[in-house]
This record gives C-alpha cells, sequence and structure tokens, in this order.
C-alpha cells in the first residue's frame, strides 16, 4: 500500500463508520415499498463484477420501465426479453453513457428470480416476512435465487434495513482486512461456510475495534477503500 498507513485507514474508517451509524440513529427504520425492494436486488443482482454506479444506473431503468409493477403472473420468457432489451442498451452513468457486461445472463437470472418469488410469496415484501431472521432469509435467497449469493443477499438485507448485523465481503473488504494485518495469506470465501467463517471475524471486530455494527463496518470500509483506490492510495 502506498501513501497511507494502516492506522491511518483504520482511523478513516472509523470516522465514517460513526457518521452513518449517527445517521441511521436518527433516520426511522422503514423498509422501501415492493418496487424499492426490486431496485436494491436487482442493483446486488447486477453489480456482480460491474462497478456498482453502473450496476445502479442499469437497476434503476428496469425499474422505471415498470417491469416489476405487473400485478399478474409473470411470463418467464417475456420477462426475460424485456430485461434483455433493456440491459443490451447503453444506460447513462453520470456524464457518459456505458453498456452493461451481461445482459443475458443478468436477464436469466433476474427473470427467474422474480417469476420464483412470485409464485411462492406473492411479493418481495411476503418474503422478507416470512422468516424469523436475517440469516434465515439470507439463506433461502442464496439457495433459491439465481444470481444471488451471500454477498448479494447480505447486502440486499442491509439496504432495505432488514440487519446491519451480515457482512458484505467484497474485494474491497477483503483488501482492507489484508492492509491492517487482521489477516494474513489467501482470504477468500468460496464457501457459504468460509463466507460466514470471515463474517464471525469481521463482527468481532466491528464491536471490538470500532464499536458499530457489521453492517455498518463494511460500509465505512466499502467508502473508505473506493477513495482510496480512486486517489492511488492503494
Amino acid at each position: 500500500m502506498m501513501g497511507i498507513s494502516p492506522m491511518r485507514l483504520e482511523m478513516a474508517v472509523s470516522s465514517i463508520a460513526a457518521e452513518i451509524s449517527g445517521h441511521l440513529l436518527k433516520a426511522p427504520k422503514m423498509q422501501p415499498h415492493e418496487l424499492g425492494l426490486w431496485a436494491e436486488l436487482s442493483c446486488c443482482i447486477l453489480s456482480s463484477q460491474v462497478p456498482y454506479d453502473l450496476a445502479r444506473a442499469a437497476s434503476q431503468r428496469i425499474v422505471d420501465s415498470g417491469i416489476f409493477r405487473n400485478n399478474e403472473p409473470p411470463r418467464l420468457d417475456a420477462l426475460r426479453s424485456d430485461l434483455v432489451s433493456h440491459l443490451s442498451s447503453p444506460v447513462a452513468v453520470g456524464n457518459t453513457w456505458r453498456r452493461y457486461r451481461f445482459p443475458q445472463r443478468r436477464a436469466d437470472q433476474l427473470a427467474s428470480t422474480f417469476c420464483m418469488v412470485h409464485q411462492k410469496f406473492g411479493s418481495l415484501g411476503q418474503l422478507l416476512r416470512r422468516y424469523p431472521d436475517a440469516r434465515s432469509t439470507r439463506e433461502w435467497m442464496v439457495e433459491n435465487m439465481h444470481g444471488v449469493g451471500p454477498k448479494q443477499a447480505s447486502m440486499f438485507l442491509r439496504n432495505v434495513a432488514v440487519s446491519y448485523d451480515l457482512a458484505i465481503i467484497d474485494r474491497h473488504v477483503l483488501r482492507y482486512v489484508y492492509l491492517i494485518g487482521l489477516v494474513h495469506g489467501d482470504v477468500g470465501v468460496a464457501s457459504i461456510r468460509a463466507y460466514e467463517k470471515w463474517e464471525a471475524m469481521l463482527r468481532e471486530y466491528a464491536t471490538t475495534a470500532m464499536a458499530c455494527p457489521l453492517g455498518v463496518l463494511d460500509w465505512a470500509i466499502w467508502i473508505v477503500m473506493r477513495a482510496a483506490s480512486r486517489i492511488g492510495c492503494q
């Protein structure tokens, strides 16, 4: 790492975590409406191997199109075709137009997930009310939703205020724990069990070193590490 010491990195994360925690304490804990839930889940699925800003823009285009407003039983082929069309066209990201990388694959995943949720639960909101805790909900999502792994499920559940006690272990978090010396060597998360192992380690670090919820910790890490990367500090 160049330009910033591990101590300064931790100080930056601690400062951002405190700001986020303060904001969450003031804000009422309210889940988005159904379209908002689909916007978040779509973004989480679309963000795999894709810059977050592009995934967010593509997700918003899909939601704005009205695809997820359909109250009739969804038809998989028609929905997949519409999603491919929206994901294949350039989308505005800031002041530029960009193309999404995986239109066919993500359209398949989104279409199958949307149809399956409606057939089994009726709505995404009903799914979130079905299970007793966030970990059970995440487990069901990972086992049943195409394109959703533990990272995407955890991000969704945090972003819709279901739980701030799940980790979103992405490359920024893995890089951070390596740089500050929290782990040494390989820090892969190839399986759900490996993911839960690192999640437990991060939860302890969040509690003892940062005095904040786990979900707030990796939110702060994501912000700091993205900023450090942009200015060439890592």
